[in-house]
């Protein structure tokens, strides 16, 4: 059995030096999101602490704005998460039996950078047609939040258009018309908030099986689904600049169930191509694997915070071997939970499946379809 234990960390100089928060007692943390489809939204993040001294000698420092960062400290420490302050509250209790210590807990909501963006107003900037490497360059200037499109080297163009709402909703829509995931503070070199190309989609070294062998992960639970949010028999796809493109499951009669996702395509015919790629994952209704569950304390060697390099954690846009009953499903993380106390860790793993990932690797056996590939949309 291998237990899980964290850290919980705060910083008032922008990250340069950490306090550690003594007593901890609970991190319940949420990134990404649980379906496909879902709107992008910023990770959160809840700790809780015994606050014994509280009354007395106050943290003074813990207010909106200051950054803290969670650790894994079994073993060789590596960061997890790091996020930002949003409310504070303090909880007085009576005395525990015998006076041993005030029942006095304090609780910390954090949320991740993606937050900053969405109170920031894109003040009508007027965003440059180029590169969207060079796109994210501009944003974390003009927005001071550190953003960046993964990988850098993918020279994938995005349209020149004013930024009429906040900055997080131009990532949002950024990131729908690349079909791209979201890591909300989950890296720190590159950027805060990083908007991870499909085509940037590593397979972890660690996978998942309800009969492990090595490193792969144990889960206990398992869920399939079929949503109604995963079918959809047209698509329309507005293009911001050049229209908006349409196009319908042959054989279908109205009405049709109609997606209609707002995007930045740089040109109609981008925009139809995605119209296209997305119809071709949602024309159908199907049961798919959707989450799996597991406990730190249930595995041989813990790696369910990081699933692939150490120092990394397990985050969206990493591809997964989820193996049951002897069958392999090949899955995308989406989103990942994790509730942490001294006594247990358990993980929660949202994912999209195989049929809801036709990527442009050609003839792939994992992240595609048979002979149904495009070279781009």
């Amino acid at each position: 059995m291998t237990l899980a234990q964290y850290s919980a960390s705060y910083s008032v100089d922008d990250g340069i030096t950490y306090t550690v928060l003594k007593d901890l007692m609970s991190v319940n943390l949420s990134v990404g999101v649980q379906a496909q489809l879902q709107q992008l939204r910023a990770s959160t993040c809840s700790i809780v602490l015994r606050y014994p001294d509280g009354y007395d000698d106050p943290i003074t420092d813990l207010v909106p704005g200051t950054r803290v960062l969670i650790k894994n400290i079994v073993g060789t420490e590596f960061d997890v998460w790091e996020g930002k302050i949003s409310d504070v509250s303090v909880t007085w209790g009576i005395p525990y039996v015998n006076n041993v210590g005030n029942a006095d807990f304090l609780e910390i909501n954090i949320e991740g950078f993606f937050a900053d963006l969405g109170r920031m107003d894109g003040l009508d900037y007027a965003m440059t047609a180029t590169t969207l490497t060079s796109q994210f360059t501009q944003a974390t200037t003009q927005s001071g939040v550190a953003c960046a499109y993964i990988p850098t080297t993918d020279g994938r163009l995005g349209p020149a258009t004013t930024v009429s709402g906040t900055w997080a909703d131009w990532v949002a829509q950024t990131a729908l018309s690349n079909n791209c995931r979201m890591r909300d503070g989950l890296e720190m070199v590159t950027g805060r908030v990083n908007i991870v190309s499909p085509f940037s989609i590593t397979a972890c070294t660690v996978n998942f099986s309800d009969t492990p062998s090595g490193d792969d992960q144990k889960f206990d639970v398992i869920d399939f689904d079929s949503l109604a949010d995963n079918y959809y028999t047209q698509v329309s796809v507005n293009t911001a600049s050049f229209g908006t493109a349409t196009v319908t499951k042959a054989g279908e009669t109205v009405p049709f169930r109609t997606l209609t996702v707002n995007t930045l395509s740089p040109s109609i015919s981008v925009g139809t191509d995605f119209a296209n790629y997305l119809l071709g994952n949602y024309q159908d209704p199907a049961l798919a694997l959707s989450s799996l569950s597991a406990t730190a304390e249930q595995q041989t060697t813990n790696k369910l915070d990081q699933l692939d390099l150490l120092g990394v954690a397990n985050y969206p846009g990493k591809s997964i071997v989820v193996t049951f009953r002897g069958t392999n499903y090949f899955c995308i993380i989406e989103g990942v939970t994790m509730s942490s106390t001294p006594a247990s860790t358990r993980f929660t793993f949202y994912v999209s499946g195989q049929d809801l990932n036709a990527y442009l690797i050609l003839d792939n056996t994992k992240l595609g379809k048979l002979d149904e590939n495009k070279l781009g949309y």
